[in-house]
């Protein structure tokens, strides 16, 4: 017997073959032997559990276990795993960690450089650097994983139990159950960063399946940034659909842009968002040009940041100098803007060199993604590809690059696994020959 293949992705199961009951994060595959078929436990690698759970967990930022933040705690361990699991295997990594040394060297050799006497005594330069290299850590050791077809099916039921624990803590944070209206202020950022993911993952398998389920999906976890009230992601989150790489075609995609512009449009307009706009209250879209336009500080640190950071256009003022001028403006550790961040400690050379490995990431994905065989690994490789967008959309106005427990470390165990299913493909293991 050649071996079992998925043709379509819909077909989440075949002869033998059912969604196990053992563990959240465990399937049973079927073993073909000289008796017929068995049953074979399968579980998800320790790492990948870890990264979902603390995603989760990421949600309670505000808190503190042993004085330290949970949101902080939530990127740590993952990457601390992913680093003991690079330890015993780092012979394995099939992820092409090769785009991003010019990164790492970077970020290296500015903290080499660093003049502690310049930096304000709360920024701390090595934990920046670690916070933006943590997902490529976690790629890197995902990859070192050979997933089976069940093993993929196991992550995605993972993802989908993570969409549905967002949701629940978005009713229970928000209040909405039990007082039938939102809040103005939700204190949803990290989940809002976690749901532009989880977006892009069901908009992408919807494409490649057109199951309705996905969509559905996609539709009630894109209502979060709009609850939410958090307009860069509220367009971030509303363009997964149309900006995926999965397959559409070309007017499909055109038709969906212009239905999302045009739910976009009723959101802005919706009284909800009118107020969190603009300080009057109201306004037109050519208005968020105006003073009336509300930005919530950020113009004013923005334009201070900016303005200092063109002494050193280059190279930059250093690892730490964006978190030490947001200190000095405001009582914020970040200026909200993580390409001016970028721009401010490591200049062009940083933002270019950043760009570049995301870039090279993506195209690389996608061009693996056109020869792979199976469903499933082309479905990680495509949301992980198309995962990059509404990451870059986000870094104009958040710092969804510094926080990786709330997107990158998720997104690049996508990438892992996905990198890691095609190490295993190669060597003939779908196909048990």
């Amino acid at each position: 017997m050649g071996g079992i293949h998925l043709n379509n992705y819909r077909q989440c199961r075949w002869d033998g073959y059912r969604p196990g009951i053992m563990s959240r994060f465990a399937l049973r595959q079927p073993v073909i032997g000289a008796a017929g078929i068995r049953m074979a436990h399968v579980r998800l690698p320790p790492l990948v559990v870890i990264v979902l759970v603390f995603t989760v967990l990421a949600f309670y930022g505000s808190g503190k276990v042993l004085g330290y933040n949970i949101a902080g705690i939530s990127w740590v361990v993952p990457m601390a795993v992913a680093l003991l699991v690079l330890a015993r295997n780092l012979n394995r990594v099939a992820f092409p960690f090769v785009f991003w040394i010019p990164w790492a060297l970077l970020l290296l050799t500015y903290l080499a450089i660093v003049d502690y006497r310049l930096i304000d005594p709360r920024v701390i330069p090595v934990q920046r650097a670690l916070q933006v290299l943590s997902p490529v850590i976690v790629g890197m050791a995902v990859s070192t994983f050979r997933p089976t077809l069940p093993h993929l099916a196991a992550f995605s039921r993972g993802v989908q139990l993570l969409s549905l624990a967002l949701l629940v803590i978005v009713l229970l944070k928000t209040g909405l159950l039990l007082t039938g209206h939102l809040p103005d202020i939700t204190g949803l950022a990290a989940e809002v960063m976690t749901v532009m993911l989880l977006c892009t993952f069901f908009a992408t398998r919807y494409l490649i399946s057109r199951n309705k389920r996905d969509l559905a999906f996609w539709g009630v976890l894109a209502c979060v940034p709009a609850i939410s009230l958090t307009r860069t992601a509220i367009a971030a989150t509303l363009l997964t659909f149309p900006f995926s790489f999965g397959p559409m075609r070309k007017s499909h995609r055109v038709g969906a842009l212009l239905l999302i512009a045009a739910v976009g449009l009723g959101l802005f307009y919706s009284p909800r968002v009118q107020k969190k706009m603009f300080y009057s209250g109201q306004g037109e879209v050519s208005d968020i040009f105006s003073e009336d336009f509300a930005t919530t500080g950020r113009s004013y640190i923005w334009e201070r940041t900016f303005t200092r950071a063109q002494e050193a256009i280059l190279t930059g003022h250093g690892i730490g100098a964006g978190e030490t001028l947001a200190y000095q403006y405001s009582n914020l550790a970040y200026p909200h803007n993580d390409w001016l961040l970028t721009y401010i400690d490591f200049g062009v050379l940083g933002v270019t060199v950043f760009s570049g490995c995301m870039l090279l990431t993506m195209w690389d994905s996608l061009r693996k993604a056109r020869i792979c065989r199976h469903p499933e690994t082309r479905l990680l490789l495509l949301a992980g590809a198309s995962a990059f967008i509404p990451f870059m959309l986000l870094m104009i106005t958040d710092n969804i690059m510094v926080y990786a427990s709330f997107f990158g470390n998720l997104h690049f165990t996508l990438l892992g696994l996905a990198y890691g299913s095609l190490r295993a493909e190669r060597l003939s293991a779908f196909g048990g020959q």
